[in-house]
């Protein structure tokens, strides 16, 4: 981290008022990805704070996540009032949606993120933002919810 790097709000919320949440996230995310180390799960939830705060402070900008960044976003959602309180306290009431854009989590668009992730001062580790876990779809069940999807498959599918 460089002399002048800063923590975003998210992330200061993260590590400080709401850490119980962070350690659930970082729990629920272990278990669903087992390959990734608890350093690396801690980098994905900070990074996570750094791009929520970059949401809340520009709504229409469209930044993008990384595919295993997502991973931490669904986490976060299925704790609904924890997530509700923690948007609440970062964005003064308002609320970050799960609802991917057509083009969200491809490598220019986490590009932009990074770009902007620095110019505001923010450390960006580039193990978590690398283009090379920038998020892509192949259909089927690698297809994740922060990928485009080819050809109109859908990442979730509903059998009756």
């Amino acid at each position: 981290m460089t002399e002048t790097a800063i923590r975003s709000r998210g992330s200061e919320l993260l590590h400080g008022e709401f850490a119980e949440y962070a350690a659930d996230i970082a729990c629920d995310v272990a278990k669903e990805n087992p390959g990734f180390s608890p350093e690396y799960v801690g980098k994905l939830i900070t990074a996570w704070g750094d791009w929520a705060t970059l949401v809340a402070d520009q709504p229409n900008a469209e930044f993008a996540l990384t595919v295993d960044m997502d991973e931490v976003w669904h986490a976060s959602v299925l704790r609904t009032r924890k997530y509700v309180a923690f948007m609440g306290a970062l964005t003064g009431g308002r609320f970050i949606h799960h609802d991917p854009e057509p083009d969200y989590g491809k490598p220019g668009q986490v590009r932009r993120t990074v770009a902007a992730l620095e110019s505001a001062g923010f450390e960006v580790d580039h193990e978590v933002w690398g283009e090379t876990v920038a998020a892509t779809c192949n259909g089927g069940n690698d297809c994740k919810p922060a990928a485009p999807c080819p050809d109109g498959v859908s990442p979730i599918s509903l059998v009756a």
